[in-house]
């Protein structure tokens, strides 16, 4: 594991065997990286993968983000703050209509 210089570790971040993190990327609360996870690549929509022997390379000026869904789940424009599920605590905070 090799972290560059100017980084941003966010909390709960786990950096592992098989990863190289260039100068001035950002590791998003969170995020585990390993040589053999696939990671998106928020500000320019990538994913990237390790290839062959080489290590899993986070490219400078990067911003990693945590989960998998743009990476499984559709085109990049498609990730985002928006989102398919409804936690418990936004629903409840909902006043029930009057009649």
């Amino acid at each position: 594991m090799i972290i560059e210089d100017e980084v941003l570790v966010g909390g709960n971040c786990g950096v592992y065997e098989g990863a190289v993190v260039r100068e001035r990327a950002i590791l998003a609360s969170g995020v585990v990286l390993t040589g053999s996870t696939p990671i998106f690549d928020a500000a320019r929509g990538e994913i990237y993968r390790r290839e062959g022997a080489r290590p899993l390379e986070v490219p400078a000026g990067a911003v990693v983000v945590p989960g998998s869904r743009a990476i499984g789940g559709g085109p990049a424009k498609d990730w985002g703050c928006r989102s398919t599920l409804r936690s418990s605590s936004s629903i409840a905070m909902k006043k029930p209509k009057l009649p």
